[in-house]
């Protein structure tokens, strides 16, 4: 029994000073060595990002991506001015240097703010604020003090006020990702260090840029990490956007920008097997713009396709997020009304035939626009499957055209 206590004990030694080695091996680190691993990894980040832009698609995306690499630059050079700190001009070492933080800082937190979902321009704007304020503190107080314990707490300040706020709303976003949360919780956890560095620094005299102590080691190890997490998940955020916008865009049709007639059929098949489940109805709206060859002839392809688009855009804004809209083919289109029985059915397809026969193309205005429709709606069975339907909604259009176009038709 004594010797296995004795092992135990022999154990529980071992383990402390595994330990205590670690925290040696951390506390040994300095702070113009992590410095250098800042400066060689956001230069790293920055050429990453290069080739990524380069094939990258998305007008959008490649704005976000050239700001990120744009930033990732700047803080590069922002750290290469503080690593020689007393080798060069204070010009270069604390004011370009700092002010270079506080903007590459910035332009981060305008990409968190980006890739928050319908970010308000108000938060974009108080971000400039924040910087200008920033920048104009820390040179009043350069200029006044030109002191290492204040230059570090108001340059720390600066960054902290800068940076907050974007990573608070992507973690109070319902709409962000988890992996967008947890890359802004790094950025806060390096806040937080950060903020307890400025403070620290404000009340101790003996604090510079290349003092060691734990507040300094804490918050750099930190902005490595950050660095490390920020950049490798910016880049993976923006390529699981990218793959978003690319399946997305392949369901739609690539000149309306409505679905297309597969994406619609998958959609519309799973209604069809919900409705014959719960044994309830299907209503489908076949349209069909009248004397459309004419169009083409007589005005040219390239209003066509104008009228084509303006259509689509009646018909997407008239139906509901629960409906479906395609274009099946040509100048038809083809609607699925969730749990509209026929007589919603048909004031609906009045209300769009009315307003697309009352639209005005600014191209040409003598030019007036209208549409057939035809409607079946029934509850399915094992006799009628997807395309009975459809069908029959075809033949109700083929009625609206010999019955004189412009004009609704139910059967």
């Amino acid at each position: 029994m004594c010797c296995r206590n004795v092992h135990v004990n022999f154990t529980s030694v071992e383990e402390k000073r595994d330990c205590y080695k670690k925290m040696e091996i951390v506390l040994k680190l300095d702070v113009k060595t992590m410095i250098g691993v800042l400066i060689c990894g956001n230069l790293v980040l920055a050429f990453l990002t290069l080739r990524y832009y380069l094939y990258n698609e998305s007008d959008h995306e490649k704005n976000l991506i050239r700001r990120f690499g744009i930033a990732k630059i700047l803080q590069a050079i922002a750290w290469l001015f503080l690593f020689f700190r007393g080798n060069i001009s204070d010009i270069f070492s604390i004011y370009f240097g700092n002010i270079l933080l506080f903007i590459s800082f910035y332009l981060d937190s305008l990409i968190v703010l980006h890739l928050n979902k319908k970010p308000e321009k108000i938060w974009f704007i108080l971000q400039t604020i924040l910087l200008a304020i920033a920048i104009i503190l820390f040179v009043v107080f350069e200029l006044i003090f030109d002191s290492g314990n204040i230059r570090v707490g108001i340059a720390s300040l600066g960054i902290f006020c800068i940076f907050v706020i974007p990573n608070l709303l992507s973690i109070a976003n319902k709409l962000s990702t988890r992996f967008e949360k947890f890359i802004s919780f790094i950025s806060l956890v390096f806040l937080l260090l950060l903020l307890m560095r400025a403070l620290n620094s404000l009340f101790d005299s003996n604090v510079s840029l290349f003092t060691n102590n734990f507040f300094q080691i804490g918050t750099f190890l930190a902005l490595v990490l950050l660095m490390l997490v920020n950049g490798t998940g910016f880049l993976l955020v923006i390529y699981d956007r990218s793959y978003e916008l690319l399946r997305a865009s392949s369901n739609l049709d690539p000149l309306t920008r409505i679905y297309n007639r597969r994406f619609f059929m998958n959609k519309a098949e799973s209604h069809y097997q919900r409705a014959l489940k719960d044994q309830s109805s299907l209503t489908f709206l076949f349209l069909d713009i009248d004397f459309f060859k004419k169009v083409n002839d007589t005005y040219g392809h390239l209003f066509g396709d104008e009228v084509l688009k303006v259509v689509a855009k009646v018909l997407s804004e008239n139906i509901r997020p629960v409906d479906l809209c395609c274009r099946y083919g040509g100048e038809e289109f083809l609607i699925y009304l969730h749990e509209t029985n026929k007589e919603e059915a048909i004031s609906v397809a009045n209300r769009i035939r009315e307003k697309i026969q009352n639209l005005v193309f600014a191209d040409n205005q003598e030019y007036k626009c209208t549409i057939s429709v035809g409607i079946y709606s029934a509850q399915p069975d094992s006799t009628k499957n997807l395309q009975f339907f459809i069908d029959n909604a075809d033949q109700a259009l083929y009625m609206a055209k010999e019955a004189g176009r412009n004009c609704v038709v139910s059967l």
